[in-house]
């Protein structure tokens, strides 16, 4: 800078002086200053710009190389990662190859089978083995707001077990006979066998129930035999011709749709101690099905003191109007033995009515219950009794409506020695919705004192009502929705509101210890009946309910469910009694109810 500044004036003189001196005259020019001598640097000062120098220099390379380095790194671990990626996508399109391969090897192995079987050769498969298993371990208590004795029935506490009858909401299980809380499995023997135009079909069917550490209970569910004629040997149409028998239980042959409202089930000849075979003939075509059936008991006739065969008769028929219309009906007659009333005993109790469903759908087919279907065992045609909920996407919906009469003869409580017909009325409808995925459901439904009790038969037994009794219908009404995320987590809720049919008497119930009017409020919400009797001058009123229930599916077959529940039911009531001496008395209970359920479960 120094330097810079003292030659700045030299270099303009000597730019100016040529031009002065050619416009004045020559003069002698004179001595010019000599510029001062720039300072010179001492060695530690040179010493240190060197080394400054030096160090920047370094910082730099440093700087550029640790650049290069980390662009290096980066690029190298963008390009593991992508590696990566494509191997993860190759190795998914590799197992969907092997599935899809192994999936159109299947269908090429039954088309093959189905076509030999078509040309006339042999084709037998089938197995043995467990379907529908059921395993649940609940941790429960029906009613955290009341103890021991309080409520009938009684809750014992926090435990692991299944849950009473408390546990279980009127609107719960509208579709099958089971709480949902069973531990329960299905032992299989199953054969298949078609040549031809012929198949036929073998199951040997028990259910082991009511597992307990040293007792297991044993029943038939359903074993039978099925041989049909197909009208096209390769099963392309649908069209055949089927006879199923039953040689030990024919319950999955009932009438109605709904479970809750089905009849012609085992419980028409509970008084039996012996099997109750059956056997249907039915006919399918690709809109309509039709088919006939028969049953058969054993029962003891109240007058002979002798074992006599009751029979009963099965019709029904269905028929799909257009792809989202279909109608159906069926109905029969049971002979149900004679009447246990001492004047009427050489009179049979004869049940018969008539069922009727019309369901209308869009993208969700014509549901029924799984307890109506035969269960299979075949390697080859594997169907899982509970598959999950598929989420097509969109919006899928069903609406079916039902309704039922049926006809008694009892006897008649105003004329010794004779009967009369008993009418039963029952009647629904559900509504079920899809949209993505969010379900929605409503259920609605009626049924009067004559349905509820046409098993028992009637209150009291083997009698129509005397003309004395005051009766009320049951009906409920129940709204849900649940959300699922992601084929793991269903979170949902319902409510509802019941009002329960009741009976009320002039001279107390029949069997209870109750003088003087009395009202009984009776549910039948499954298999069994619950009657509950109000103290005297008290009349049912609505009974509310509210659940929530959280499932998550962690595995294939495996799901962890909470269930949180409140009802507000004020017909519940209890027994007590002032001392030893005294009778009991009906008061009533803890109207509230707060309970819970939480169950780890495995379904295959």
């Amino acid at each position: 800078m120094f330097r810079s500044r003292t030659c700045l004036p030299i270099v303009l003189a000597a730019l100016v002086a040529p031009a002065a001196a050619l416009a004045q005259p020559r003069r002698p020019a004179p001595t010019p200053t000599p510029a001062p001598p720039p300072p010179s640097l001492t060695e530690d000062q040179a010493r240190t710009i060197a080394e400054a120098a030096a160090d920047a220099a370094v910082a730099r390379e440093r700087a550029r190389a640790e650049a290069e380095a980390t662009e290096r790194d980066a690029k190298a671990a963008a390009e593991l990662a992508a590696a990566r990626a494509e191997v993860t996508a190759l190795r998914e399109k590799i197992d969907a190859l092997a599935v899809e391969q192994g999936a159109i090897k299947a269908a090429a192995d039954a088309s093959a089978a189905e076509a030999k079987a078509a040309d006339g050769d042999d084709y037998v498969k089938g197995g043995g083995g467990f379907t529908d298993v059921r395993l649940n371990l609940t941790f429960t208590n029906e009613n955290m707001l009341t103890k021991p004795g309080e409520t009938i029935p009684s809750v014992p506490g926090w435990r692991f077990g299944r849950p009473n009858s408390l546990g279980t909401l009127f609107f719960d299980n509208y579709d099958t006979r089971f709480s949902g809380y069973e531990t329960l499995g299905h032992a299989i023997i199953y054969r298949n066998y078609r040549k031809g135009h012929v198949e036929a079909e073998g199951g040997l069917v028990i259910r082991m129930n009511e597992l307990a550490e040293r007792r297991i209970d044993l029943s038939d569910a359903g074993s039978y035999v099925l041989v049909s004629w197909w009208k096209d040997p390769e099963r392309k149409d649908p069209t055949r011709f089927t006879l199923t028998a039953f040689p030990v239980s024919s319950d999955r042959m009932r009438l109605g749709y709904s479970y809750r409202l089905s009849w012609g089930g085992n419980e028409e000849y509970r008084r039996s101690s012996q099997a109750v075979p059956g056997v249907k003939l039915q006919v399918d075509t690709e809109k309509a099905y039709a088919f006939v059936g028969a049953k058969s008991s054993v029962l003891l006739d109240r007058a002979t003191a002798e074992q006599v065969a009751k029979l009963a008769f099965l019709f029904g028929a269905g028929y799909d109007v257009s792809p989202m219309l279909r109608v159906e009906v069926n109905g029969g007659y049971f002979n149900r033995g004679s009447n246990e009333l001492e004047d009427v005993n050489t009179e049979d109790v004869q049940l018969y009515g008539v069922s009727a469903q019309v369901a209308a759908h869009d993208g969700m087919p014509v549901s029924s219950s799984i307890d109506y279907k035969l269960y299979k065992y075949d390697p080859e045609r594997i169907g899982r009794a509970f598959s999950k909920t598929k989420y097509p996407g969109g919006v899928t919906w069903l609406a079916m409506a039902e309704a039922t009469y049926l006809g008694q003869t009892l006897k008649d409580p105003e004329k010794s020695g004779s009967t009369k017909v008993q009418s039963g009325f029952a009647a629904d409808l559900n509504l079920r919705a899809m949209v993505d995925r969010v379900r929605a459901r409503v259920d609605l439904q009626y049924r009067d004192l004559a349905f509820i009790l046409h098993s028992v038969p009637s209150l009291p037994t083997f009698s129509d009502f005397p003309a004395g009794y005051e009766r009320s219908p049951n009906f409920f009404a129940a709204v849900g929705a649940d959300r699922n995320f992601d084929d793991a987590l269903t979170v949902g809720a319902v409510i509802g509101v019941e009002l329960p049919a009741t009976l009320t008497t002039p001279t107390g119930l029949p069997g209870a210890q109750t003088t003087g009017e009395s009202t009984a409020v009776i549910r039948n919400n499954g298999a069994d009946t619950i009657i509950t009797v109000l103290p005297p001058g008290e009349e049912a009123a609505p009974a509310y309910a509210f659940k929530f229930t959280g499932q998550y599916d962690f595995a294939e077959f495996f799901s962890a469910i909470v269930d949180v529940y409140f009802t507000y039911d004020p017909n519940q009531t209890r027994l007590r009694r002032d001392d030893a001496e005294a009778l009991f008395e009906y008061e009533f209970g803890d109207f509230n109810q707060l309970g819970t359920n939480v169950t780890l479960q495995a379904r295959f």
